[in-house]
């Protein structure tokens, strides 16, 4: 009978050996568990200072570049404007063909043509400061256009208006006298021809503001200004609701 109880608490004794052997490589296993999850949130929390510096980056960067944006913006307003100034005594004369002035400097034909083509007295003179074809390369069958810069700047306004209230010819040519502007405020103004059309059949269309180009509308005796096209437009389409209901406003 001891035999009997001898073994069965050897048998005992080798499952209490298992369990606590069990128990120990599960206290290992929990332990590198442990220590994953701990190594785990150290990168996480790595990360998230990487992600959170990374982020103040991006906004100090988003706000250079706005900042700077703005900047950029500002100059070339103020570079157009600055063109813009610089041509201001400056006409664009489109329809001479290159070789109206004969063997004559270019200047000299102009300067004794202009009178001529406005209808003015002949005692009614301009002075010229410089008068020059631009620099593009003419095409066949395209006359390039003649830059005049006068002398004042009244005379150029007041050449200006004549030739606006005229048709004029030379050699059976239409003659065109047009401002001189920087590229940019020419491709503005293209921009808005649709809706001009639109505001001249109203007799609303009151020119452009410079710096920056705008388009003016008189409206109820006030100058409404756009910058652009789609605003001009929205307006257009208010005028056009409020003719047809007049007592809206």
């Amino acid at each position: 009978m001891r035999g009997d109880f001898g073994g069965r608490l050897d048998a005992i004794d080798q499952r209490i050996t298992g369990m606590t052997n069990t128990f120990t490589a599960f206290e290992r296993k929990l332990s590198e568990a442990r220590q994953e999850v701990a190594d785990n949130t150290a990168r996480i929390d790595q990360a998230e200072t990487r992600i959170a510096t990374t982020e103040t980056a991006q906004e100090e960067t988003a706000t250079a570049l706005k900042t700077a944006m703005k900047r950029i913006a500002q100059l070339v307003t103020k570079t157009e404007d600055l063109e813009n100034r610089a041509r201001r005594k400056n006409l664009r004369i489109f329809g001479i063909r290159e070789v109206t002035e004969g063997s004559r400097p270019l200047l000299e034909f102009v300067t004794e043509m202009i009178p001529t083509w406005l209808g003015l007295p002949p005692q009614k003179t301009f002075t010229l400061e410089r008068v020059h074809r631009t620099l593009a390369t003419g095409k066949p069958g395209q006359n390039r256009a003649v830059l005049v810069c006068f002398l004042k700047f009244q005379d150029k306004e007041f050449v200006y208006r004549e030739a606006r209230k005229q048709q004029i010819t030379h050699d059976g040519q239409k003659i065109t006298f047009v401002q001189d502007f920087s590229a940019e405020t020419v491709r503005v103004r293209k921009g808005f021809q649709q809706i001009i059309q639109k505001f001249i059949a109203i007799n609303a269309f009151h020119g452009f503001k410079y710096n920056p180009c705008q388009l003016r509308i008189l409206h109820n005796s006030k100058i409404h200004l756009f910058s652009t096209p789609r605003e001009a437009e929205k307006f257009y389409g208010h005028l056009s609701l409020t003719a047809e209901d007049p007592g809206e406003e």
